[in-house]
């Protein structure tokens, strides 16, 4: 009577069989073939995880081959999973390659990726026959003898191997999905800061035609410091992936981040302040969206807010209320003259303005290929511009001027909706008072980032 094992060995060895037949039949049509498989000691040869990482590096091959100018007929390729695992057959478009230079452009895909011990690539002849380079693969597992010793002499147990390799696959996938989502939301992080700055015209604001009411920076300021802050946002992401203290104490390692990217802003414009409360408000908000992408939370908006909370908690009594110094910044100026309004105040409180009048807004209104419409994407940001404008106690209105000024920019704002006439007064208004609703733009550019998040990831 068969034991199991002896069974399994069976089916193994019946679906080798079978994949022998599949390069022998490209063979016979005159082609040379490639084959990618797993080294998965014992059995099961595969599982969701396996068969993930598997995906993974057919695709990362696929680029490497391409980026080689080795032609390969994908349209041809074979992707299969059976008792002996995972398993990729493709041929080769040209007949008349150098084999082995091939099979060198291979090994030097499995030298060069992190878990290349793992990934087994042969390349096979016209005739079916196996393209050896002489060499042995190391052992996984310890890395001193070669893998086949390693097996032949049992140096270590099939256990040992798979809780090895299945944690490092883990581990893998995770940091590359991260690294992924880091560069995505860091690309929306951008694109939501040069639409805001890209709207054209704004009352007292730069736009792309203007300067508005600052005579320190122009468009092209905007752009210089912009282009300077991808990679503070990919450190914020990556301080939010590997947060695991209390989240009350993270704010003060956000801020180390946020000072470094300030004094590149700093360099980038020749001293103008171009983005300080964009910093703040994307650092914030990126450690949060990454804080929950690593504890496995989704990115809803009651997650979201609950978390910045937890972050900014007591932020205004702590930085503002209780403020000492004598060179105070310009929210703390007017903290202290007006009250609760500005970046602090609306953090505390996990953004309501955004929240209140410019998500429901462009979630209505604001689709994903709106950008294709120049016109009808202008029209929106102008609109959630404006609606934020009504309501938000604007801290840069109101260190250049007084309460009675703010009032009046947030009813010429709600009263410009939908009413060029009174809009172009808005602006002519700015400008004569020399006042800028700086505040408000940097809550459209977080209120763009919010709704792309949302669409989007």
């Amino acid at each position: 009577m068969q034991t199991n094992l002896s069974k399994e060995l069976i089916l193994i060895l019946d679906a080798k069989e079978k994949r022998t037949a599949l390069k022998i039949d490209f063979a016979g049509k005159g082609l040379n073939s490639l084959t990618l498989t797993l080294n998965i000691p014992g059995i099961p040869k595969t599982n969701e995880l396996i068969s993930n990482f598997f995906k993974d590096s057919i695709n990362e091959l696929k680029k490497h081959l391409i980026a080689n100018r080795v032609k390969v007929l994908f349209n041809s390729e074979i992707i299969t999973s059976d008792n002996a695992g995972d398993f990729y057959l493709v041929p080769f478009e040209d007949n008349n390659i150098d084999i082995k230079e091939i099979k060198t452009i291979t090994e030097n895909f499995e030298k060069e990726h992190l878990l290349g011990r793992l990934i087994d690539i042969d390349i096979f002849c016209r005739t079916a026959g196996h393209i050896s380079s002489g060499t042995e693969k190391l052992c996984y597992f310890c890395g001193e003898h070669s893998a086949i010793s390693c097996m032949r002499n049992r140096r270590h147990s099939y256990l040992e191997m798979r809780v090895k390799i299945f944690s490092d696959i883990e581990k893998y996938l995770e940091q590359k999905k991260a690294g992924e989502f880091a560069r995505k939301i860091s690309a929306l992080a951008l694109r939501s800061i040069l639409y805001e700055v890209s709207l054209s015209p704004k009352p007292g604001l730069v736009d792309f035609s203007s300067s508005g009411a600052h005579n320190d920076m122009n468009y092209y300021s905007f752009l210089n410091s912009s282009s300077v802050l991808p990679d503070y946002f990919k450190a914020f992401c990556l301080l939010g992936f590997q947060f695991s203290d209390n989240l009350g104490k993270a704010l003060p390692h956000i801020r180390k981040i946020g000072l470094e990217a300030e004094e590149a802003m700093l360099i980038s414009t020749q001293g103008a302040n171009t983005q300080k409360g964009v910093i703040f408000l994307f650092g914030v908000s990126l450690f949060t969206y990454s804080y929950l992408f690593a504890n496995k939370k989704p990115l809803s908006e009651n997650n979201f807010r609950n978390t910045i909370k937890k972050i900014c908690k007591n932020i205004v009594e702590n930085e503002l209320s209780a403020s000492k110094n004598t060179n105070n910044t310009h929210g703390e100026k007017v903290f202290i003259k007006f009250g609760n309004a500005g970046i602090r105040y609306e953090a505390e409180n996990a953004f309501p303005v955004i929240f209140e009048t410019a998500i429901p807004f462009f979630s209505s209104k604001l689709k994903i290929n709106s950008y294709k419409n120049q016109e009808e994407i202008t029209e929106h940001l102008k609109t959630a511009l404006l609606k934020i404008m009504s309501v938000n106690n604007d801290s840069n209105i109101l260190y250049r001027s007084n309460l009675k000024t703010l009032e009046e920019v947030k009813k010429l704002a709600q009263e410009s909706i939908n009413n060029h006439r009174i809009y172009e007064k808005l602006c002519k208004y700015c400008l004569k008072h020399n006042i800028s609703p700086g505040g408000s733009a940097d809550l459209l550019a977080l209120s763009l980032f919010i709704h792309f998040v949302s669409n989007e990831l």
